[in-house]
C-alpha cells in the first residue's frame, strides 16, 4: 500500500528511514565496490514496489537532472529486504551500511535483522527457481512438439474423418467436445499456438451428428451446423439407421 505525499510535506529522519534516492546510492555504490553494474533508478524504483507490494510505505515526487522522479520513503527494516535483493557480497555490505543509519540495536536485534534478510533473499531466490523450471519444461514440450495423448489436431480430424476444419470446429462447440491449444513449432521455427481435439470424443459427436442428419442432394444437414459435406457417408434405405459410412476415411465406431 502506498501513501502519495508532496516532497514538501516530508521530513526524512535517517533514525526512522531512508528514502529509495539514498538507498540507490548506496547500493550503487556498494556494487561497484565488487564490480557489479549500477541499476538503474526506474528498475530501483519498480524492485522497491515488488519487494514491498502487501506492506505501507511512502511515495513522492521529487526531481533529478531537471526530470521529475518517484521517490519512496522506507523503514530501514523494509530498506533490509530490498537489499535482500542483491547478490551475496553486495547484500552483506548494505546491511552493515544501513545499520549505521538506524539506532543502536542490541545483539539479537542485529541477528535478527540479518536474518530476515537472508530469508527474503532465500524467498526471492526459489521464486526464481521456479520460474526456470517452468520455462525450462515449456520450452522442452515446444521443442518436442507433444500432442497431449488422445488428441488430434483439425488437419488430421478433416483426413481421417472427412469432416472439413470449419465444420468440425462448429462440430467441437456444438457438442462441447474437449479442444485446447498447445505450442506448435512451424517448419519455418517459429512457434505457434495449435488447436487440438479430443478424438475418442470427436468420433463419438460426430457419430450422433451424423445419426441425426439429413441428406440433402450432395449434401447433408444439421440443425446444430446447417449445411456441410463429408467424405465417406450417405443416407440408409431405412429409418433405424439414417446415415452408414461408406467411404475409405477411417470408419467411426457406432
Amino acid at each position: 500500500m502506498q501513501n502519495l505525499i508532496n516532497v514538501q510535506d516530508l521530513t526524512i529522519n535517517n533514525s526512522d528511514g531512508i528514502d529509495s534516492q539514498r538507498l540507490l546510492t548506496m547500493v550503487n555504490e556498494t556494487r561497484k565496490e565488487y564490480g557489479e553494474k549500477p541499476i538503474r533508478n526506474n528498475d530501483f524504483i519498480s524492485r522497491v514496489k515488488d519487494e514491498l507490494e502487501s506492506v505501507t510505505y511512502e511515495i513522492f515526487v521529487g526531481q533529478k537532472n531537471g526530470a521529475d522522479i518517484e521517490i519512496i520513503h522506507m523503514t530501514l527494516k523494509q530498506a533490509l529486504r530490498v537489499a535482500a535483493r542483491e547478490s551475496k557480497a553486495v547484500r552483506r555490505s548494505l546491511i552493515d551500511k544501513l545499520e549505521q543509519q538506524s539506532t543502536p540495536q542490541s545483539p539479537n536485534e542485529i541477528i535478527a535483522a540479518m536474518a530476515l534478510a537472508n530469508v527474503a533473499q532465500e524467498r526471492h531466490l526459489k521464486s526464481v527457481e521456479t520460474q526456470v523450471e517452468q520455462v525450462a519444461e515449456e520450452i522442452d514440450h515446444i521443442k518436442q512438439g507433444t500432442i497431449p495423448e488422445g488428441y488430434q489436431g483439425y488437419s488430421y480430424l478433416q483426413a481421417t474423418y472427412g469432416l472439413s476444419n470449419a465444420k468440425s470446429k462448429q462440430l467441437v462447440m456444438a457438442w462441447s467436445v474437449p479442444h485446447k491449444k498447445v505450442p506448435h513449432v512451424a517448419p519455418d521455427g517459429q512457434v505457434t499456438q495449435m488447436s487440438v481435439v479430443h478424438e475418442n470424443n470427436f468420433v463419438s459427436a460426430l457419430s450422433n451428428m451424423m445419426y441425426e442428419a439429413e441428406q440433402r442432394g450432395t449434401q447433408w444437414y444439421h440443425p446444430k451446423i446447417g449445411r456441410f459435406s463429408i467424405a465417406g457417408w450417405e443416407a440408409a434405405e431405412n429409418n433405424a439407421n439414417p446415415s452408414v459410412y461408406n467411404g475409405s476415411t477411417k470408419p467411426l465406431a457406432h
